[in-house]
């Protein structure tokens, strides 16, 4: 049976930071996200349980007595995602909800009566880290053994009657706003800044008396990047589990690619680095101007990982400047603002790549991706010609996933192919410029790194060598 479907928004998120205080920047804010394990903005999962369970409240399915909830979070839900939710089965125990996005699992939810004694659950009483923050904690996973403390209400109970009022009658506005403060918990203070919400397990309890969530760290599995919290609120207490990513690897600096370049042997070229704000583009634009060479790094929305990137080149000597280069824009007109004389333009725009999916094809998918690949390198190639770049070379990075590609990357590795297909074709028949292509391995980046900490190899080696055949 259908419950409900959704779209969060911007505006939606911005409500719920209100409510909860949680303002985790994978949240709230597009660039900090894009380096994060999502690669996107991604809803509070704390906001999709208490709407599922105010739509539940509103249906004649509302099982009754319900005096305990158990969610689990296998994958995100991305901003403007249509969320739906549905039931999956309903017995004396409760009633289970799925919450899908085009077929992906995205949360489990169970209400219904507490499997045991709420006394019998280890709650948190460590009070020693009492205040509200305004940002994120950064933590490493050492700290968090025998991490304690609380996490202040971010507003009163009766906010919460006004946003989910079906709910809040049903369980009690206090108790809506613990677990509002459990999204505070995860996502501001314990694990904090690298936060990953896998299961939220609550009973309830008491009559809406404290004035915070108190936590207490009770196991820690270094190996997952795995730890488990209990908890304890005004109306219900119970565990948690999060995962602590490890942070998102900066690529090689200066110091490092000037030992591994020769001197001046990119002396040549004027390179056009679209992209080259972060991943493969940074490792390339630094390449270059460790070689001699100068480049501009262009940006679509990363202005300032572009200039911090320019600043770090410029400081070991190097040449480099930035650009604004949107490959939904018009390319000619684009170009033609910049400099006239690039000898190499080496393209590396590019979506998020890896988001889980259940289907083995998705059209949609194939579409984004035929953007950046395909049509947006195509749009490039005849900008330079429109703009009389003549006798420019050109370098496509293509993927050994073209041929031996893991589950989940079929419309990628498509569009790849499209993409080698492409600039055969234009090589051939363009005059003008001439393309060439690479199929890269998987190399370490903020897009390519993963919870478990998976080892990958780094850029510098995998690209030096590719460049120099250029």
């Amino acid at each position: 049976m259908l419950l409900g479907q959704r779209r969060f928004s911007t505006e939606d998120q911005e409500h719920f930071r209100h409510l909860s205080g949680d303002a985790n920047p994978i949240h709230m804010d597009p660039q900090a996200a894009r380096r994060s394990v999502f690669g996107e903005v991604v809803v509070h999962g704390v906001h999709t349980t208490l709407w599922a369970l105010d739509c539940l409240a509103q249906s004649e399915l509302w099982p009754g007595e319900v005096t305990a909830l158990d969610v689990r979070f296998p994958n995100p839900v991305y901003l403007g995602d249509l969320v739906t939710l549905t039931v999956k089965s309903q017995d004396a125990d409760g009633i289970r909800i799925r919450a899908e996005v085009g077929g992906k699992l995205v949360a489990t939810i169970r209400f219904g009566r507490a499997s045991r004694p709420a006394e019998e659950l280890s709650a948190a009483d460590g009070l020693d880290d009492l205040a509200a923050v305004d940002s994120a904690k950064p933590h490493d996973f050492v700290d968090f053994e025998g991490m304690s403390g609380g996490v202040p209400f971010a507003v009163p109970a009766e906010e919460f009657a006004k946003d989910f009022p079906c709910a809040a009658k049903a369980v009690g506005a206090f108790r809506l706003r613990d677990i509002a403060a459990a999204s505070c918990l995860v996502g501001m203070h314990c694990p904090g800044l690298r936060s990953v919400f896998a299961r939220l397990s609550l009973e309830w309890t008491g009559q809406g008396q404290g004035s915070c969530l108190s936590y207490r760290v009770t196991a820690t599995h270094a190996d997952f990047n795995l730890l488990r919290l209990s908890c304890q609120g005004s109306g219900l207490m119970g565990e948690i589990e999060a995962f602590s990513p490890p942070q998102a690897p900066r690529q090689p600096g200066m110091e490092i690619i000037f030992a591994a370049v020769s001197s001046g042997e990119f002396a040549s070229q004027t390179a056009l680095v679209v992209g080259g704000s972060r991943g493969l583009g940074e490792v390339t634009a630094k390449i270059i101007a460790a070689g001699g060479g100068s480049v501009v790094i262009t940006y679509a929305r990363g202005q300032e990982d572009a200039a911090r990137v320019a600043q770090e080149i410029q400081a070991f000597g190097g040449k480099a400047d930035i650009a604004h280069y949107d490959i939904f824009g018009s390319s000619a007109e684009q170009l033609a603002a910049l400099e006239p004389s690039f000898t190499h333009v080496y393209y590396f725009a590019t979506c998020h790549i890896s988001r889980k999916t259940t289907q083995v094809f998705e059209m949609a998918r194939l579409e984004e991706f035929q953007k950046f690949y395909v049509a947006g390198f195509y749009e490039l190639c005849q900008g330079l010609i429109e703009t009389g770049r003549k006798g420019v070379k050109l370098f496509y990075p293509s993927s050994v996933f073209v041929e031996d590609r893991a589950k989940g990357f079929t419309e990628y590795a498509a569009a790849k192919m499209a993409g080698e297909i492409l600039c055969t074709d234009l090589d051939r028949f363009l005059n003008g410029l001439s393309v060439h292509v690479a199929r890269l391995p998987r190399v370490m980046s903020d897009q390519t790194y993963t919870v478990s900490g998976e080892e990958i190899p780094g850029a510098l080696d995998i690209l030096l060598p590719v460049l120099r055949r250029m």
